[in-house]
C-alpha cells in the first residue's frame, strides 16, 4: 500500500467525515433505516439511468450548499475536460487495448468483491468471484482477457463493496454528500470507501503515491465513456440535474443493497 502521505490522506479523509457528522443537524445524523440500496465505487454508475429520478423518500441533504458547489465543479470537469480528452483517447486507442485495461483493473479488484460477498453471507457469489478470478488470472493473461465471461456457468455476480455491506448489516445511509471528483455518495458509502481502499490489492503492489494515483486514474479514465453516458442520460433532459442525480444515485444504491 502506498506509504506515508497517502495514509495521511486517508486519515484526513476519515477526519473530514467526522467533522461532517458534527456539522450536520442532529436529524441528519440519526440512522436512516436501509431500504434496499454503492461506488462506484461511489462514482456515477453505468446503471444510474435505469432508475427513476422522482423525489421519493430521499436521504437528508443538510450540506446542500457544499454538494451543489462540488456537483457544478464535477459536472464541468466531466463534460468539459474529461469527455473531450477521452474522445481523443478513444480515437487513437484500439478497442482491444481499452477492453484489456478495463478487464485487468476489474480482475485486480477481485478481493474487494470477494470479501464483501462473504461479509454479506453470499458464499455462492463469492465462489463465482473466485472461479472467475482464477480463470481470468491464468488463461486470461493476468485478467486482460475476460475468459470467464464466455463460460455460461460462471456468470459474473453483482459488484459488491463495503458501502453495500454496511447497508446489508443494517447501517443507515446517513446523509447525502458530493465529494470532489468522486461524485455522489452518502455518509455510509463514504465510510465504505475506506474499507474498499484497504482491500484494494493495487495499493499493495506499488510503493509510492504517484504510481498509485496514476494507475487508478488511468483505470477510471479508460472507462470514462460508461460514466459519461450514464451521467448524461440522467442530466440532459432534467429540469434540475442536481436533484435528478441525487435521487437516481440513492435509488441505485438501495437497489444494490436489497439484492
Amino acid at each position: 500500500m502506498p506509504a506515508g502521505s497517502f495514509r495521511i490522506t486517508i486519515a484526513l479523509y476519515t477526519a473530514c467525515l467526522a467533522c461532517t457528522l458534527l456539522l450536520a443537524p442532529a436529524a441528519a445524523r440519526a440512522d436512516t433505516p436501509a431500504e434496499g440500496a454503492q461506488h462506484a465505487p461511489p462514482t456515477i454508475s453505468a446503471d444510474l439511468d435505469d432508475y427513476d429520478t422522482g423525489n421519493e423518500d430521499m436521504v437528508p441533504d443538510p450540506l446542500e450548499g457544499w454538494n451543489r458547489m462540488w456537483f457544478a465543479i464535477n459536472d464541468a470537469l466531466l463534460l468539459k475536460v474529461i469527455k473531450p480528452v477521452h474522445q481523443g483517447y478513444v480515437a487513437v486507442t484500439p478497442d482491444e487495448l481499452r477492453s484489456g485495461v478495463r478487464n485487468f483493473f476489474h480482475n485486480l479488484a477481485f478481493p474487494i468483491r470477494f470479501l464483501n460477498c462473504l461479509l454479506q453471507g453470499k458464499p455462492m457469489e463469492a465462489g463465482v468471484e473466485m472461479g472467475r478470478f482464477i480463470i481470468n488470472s491464468t488463461v486470461g493473461m493476468a485478467g486482460f482477457i475476460d475468459v470467464a465471461k464466455k463460460d455460461k456457468p460462471i456468470v459474473e455476480p453483482d459488484k459488491e463493496d463495503f458501502g453495500q455491506t454496511l447497508g446489508a448489516w443494517g447501517a443507515g445511509e446517513g446523509f447525502y454528500i458530493v465529494w470532489p471528483v468522486i461524485g455522489p455518495s452518502t455518509l455510509r458509502d463514504s465510510v465504505g470507501l475506506v474499507g474498499d481502499y484497504f482491500a484494494d490489492p493495487f495499493g499493495y503492489m506499488v510503493d509510492d503515491d504517484v504510481t498509485y494515483f496514476a494507475g487508478r486514474a488511468y483505470g477510471e479514465f479508460n472507462k470514462a465513456d460508461e460514466t459519461i453516458s450514464s451521467y448524461e442520460a440522467v442530466t440532459k433532459s432534467a429540469v434540475e440535474p442536481y436533484t435528478s442525480v441525487r435521487n437516481a444515485y440513492i435509488q441505485l444504491r438501495r437497489a444494490k443493497v436489497a439484492k
